[in-house]
């Protein structure tokens, strides 16, 4: 799976909730961006400005899809870039857990009308070892690699590591301390410094949006 369809299947609850919160579309913009990058086929400069190395195709309908959307955005700061191609990807990347018979969208409704869709997780056993993998890493038994590190990272950077990482995974460890081991994690050496520059990216742009929103609700 992609580093983005393991953030959005650990980021929802086996009950079908969005453990994402409203920044959902925002950090699986992120996913796509950091596996480009790992993949070298996009940078963010000096300037902190995405820059395309590749262009050409990979193989993977989603991530291709994703490069062209980044690319249409080159020059621009990630953070002006994130939300949109979250929201343009967010659907197919759900269509794609459908197919692979991990979640299955169930409608919510009331007086007949459909409020939200819920996806609930058909199949545990795909989603606990991605969760028990970042456990493993959380809790200090093992050191980050480039993917764990990424889905630490890009969970922190929306608060949701504790919720992902249930107390049963992480006996005695606080949400406090498991927040503090993700902001350690997010800093770390498990990715070139292109990879790192755009998860700080995304940290900004995770607080630019958290300080619109409550300018807008204080309005």
């Amino acid at each position: 799976m992609l580093i983005a369809e393991e953030l959005l299947l650990v980021g929802t609850s086996p009950e079908g909730r969005n453990l994402l919160g409203s920044s959902r579309t925002l950090v699986l913009g992120g996913a796509l961006l950091t596996e480009l990058a790992l993949r070298e086929r996009l940078d963010v400069d000096g300037r902190k400005r995405l820059r395309v190395l590749d262009g050409g195709t990979i193989g993977e309908p989603l991530l291709d899809e994703a490069l062209v959307r980044f690319a249409e955005r080159e020059g621009k700061k990630p953070k002006d870039a994130l939300d949109r191609v979250g929201k343009k990807l967010q659907q197919p990347l759900l269509d794609s857990l459908v197919r692979r018979e991990l979640v299955r969208p169930e409608p919510v409704k009331a007086l007949g009308l459909t409020l939200t869709t819920r996806w609930p997780v058909l199949m545990s056993g795909p989603r606990d070892a991605v969760v028990g993998d970042l456990a493993t890493v959380v809790t200090g038994a093992r050191e980050p690699d480039s993917r764990t590190g990424a889905l630490i990272s890009l969970l922190h950077a929306v608060d949701a590591l504790p919720k992902v990482l249930t107390t049963e995974m992480r006996p005695g460890m606080t949400n406090g301390e498991v927040k503090r081991r993700g902001k350690e994690i997010s800093k770390g050496r498990w990715a070139p410094e292109a990879v790192a520059t755009a998860v700080a990216e995304l940290n900004t742009a995770m607080m630019a949006a958290v300080m619109a929103g409550g300018a807008a609700s204080s309005s």
